[in-house]
């Protein structure tokens, strides 16, 4: 019984032990040298992108039910730029779990709201200031959406003001911000 006991004791190890510390080696080598550089980003960023109000919260959570997948596939972009298919989606599955363990909610709402693309630039702050003249925390729940909505198809939306504002009311029914 002792010898199964062992035995059990080293696959649990091997199987739960490796995985781990390849994990946190991959962190070593590859996230934690960047954490400054996106600590600047966030510090260097419009503060209502950094820190999106309360509404555009909840209008991200609509939109992609997290702000930590659509973020992460950005700050990878952003530390990486192109690459090879298959290598985006390992990074990116590796970056997912990793970088929350370096950033707050907040901040991963912050990269969200700093880094996408919003048709012309990057900012859901840039874009609010384009197309409402208003900062972010002074949008109304259907501007905000409008905001947030650029960001599930920016090239298709500029050109198609229609299919943004359906997508845009869904966010709206979808976070529970309509009257």
């Amino acid at each position: 019984m002792d010898r199964v006991a062992g035995n059990l004791a080293k696959a649990f190890a091997l199987l739960v032990g490796a995985p781990v510390l390849g994990l946190l080696s991959y962190d070593s080598l590859a996230v934690r040298p960047h954490i400054a550089d996106l600590r600047s980003v966030l510090s260097n960023a419009n503060p209502l992108d950094a820190e999106p109000p309360k509404l555009v919260r909840d209008l991200i959570d609509a939109n992609s039910g997290s702000p930590t997948p659509y973020a992460t596939r950005l700050v990878v972009n952003r530390v990486y730029g192109e690459q090879t298919h298959a290598k985006w989606h390992v990074r990116s599955a590796l970056w997912r779990l990793l970088l929350p363990l370096h950033f707050t909610d907040m901040e991963m709402y912050g990269f969200y709201a700093t880094l996408a693309y919003n048709g012309r630039d990057l900012g859901l702050g840039n874009f609010a200031a384009r197309e409402y003249r208003k900062p972010m925390d002074r949008l109304s729940p259907e501007e905000a959406a409008h905001v947030v909505a650029i960001t599930h198809h920016p090239s298709g939306y500029i050109k198609d003001r229609e299919r943004h504002t359906r997508r845009a009311q869904l966010l709206l029914v979808k976070s529970g911000h309509t009257d």
